[in-house]
């Protein structure tokens, strides 16, 4: 009898149940990376932030690529997974900061070249979101990109609050992908390993609070993520991508 295929792992579980991490870059990341790469970003005096960064995936690519970077957790222990991690050759060129975002940690400003930001803005409420994305504007030199992804009402398992997205839209709410408790209309099994609240945007939504903080849309789209996990996709309209800048260039 054949033995049948292991499944493919597609994430891994964060320590401290906030998700998950990629195992490979892809979509808003792999245009992160590459960035640094042209050495257009990242330089020693105006290093790289990887917001949320977990297990460090995102960060240690763009410091083999060449940046500065600085990795941000609110998790210690996945910050040191990173740093083990990390080339010898390359660690001089790396700066942990664990803290949560935007509550606890802060830069100067005008003191980073880019902030990368995936899988983490839609654990914010909009008062928060919106403080952050000031916080970005002000960190960011004149120029300076922010590349954000996040998770849409159109995953899979809010199907059952499409509906209430849709008439929230209509009512011109604010933020109407704000759920408080997740339980109540998804009990997806994946769900319980993430935190009970989730801000679930679309790429209109993104691009207004990133322009009211102050940032300029260079882009902003929706799209399947490359290793979404099958039982997750919906229509094409799983995540939101959001490319911006900091006024002055």
């Amino acid at each position: 009898m054949e033995a049948k295929p292991k499944p493919v792992r597609r994430r891994l579980l964060t320590r401290n149940r906030m998700g998950w991490a990629a195992i490979e870059v892809h979509n808003v990341s792999a245009l992160f990376v590459e960035e640094c790469r042209s050495g257009s970003i990242g330089g020693a005096d105006a290093p790289v932030l990887d917001l949320g960064a977990a297990y460090g995936l995102v960060g240690l690519a763009a410091l083999q690529a060449g940046a500065w970077v600085i990795l941000n957790d609110l998790d210690q222990r996945h910050l040191d997974e990173a740093e083990a991690s990390a080339r010898p050759e390359d660690r001089h060129r790396l700066t942990l900061r664990a803290g949560h975002f935007p509550r606890v940690i802060h830069f100067p400003d005008q003191s980073l070249s880019a902030v990368h930001a995936c899988n983490v803005l839609h654990f914010l409420s909009g008062r928060e979101l919106e403080r952050g994305l000031r916080a970005i504007a002000r960190w960011l030199k004149p120029g300076g990109r922010l590349f954000a992804q996040v998770v849409t009402p159109y995953l899979a398992p809010f199907q059952l609050f499409r509906t209430e997205y849709e008439r929230r839209l209509q009512e011109g709410v604010r933020w109407p992908g704000w759920i408080p408790k997740v339980s109540v209309y998804s009990q997806h099994r994946k769900l319980g390993q993430m935190p009970p609240a989730v801000h679930l945007l679309d790429d209109q939504i993104l691009a207004r609070a990133a322009t009211n903080s102050g940032l300029i849309v260079e882009r902003s789209w929706m799209f399947q993520p490359a290793d979404l996990p099958p039982d997750l996709t919906l229509d094409g309209r799983e995540a939101a991508g959001l490319i911006a800048r900091a006024p002055g260039v």
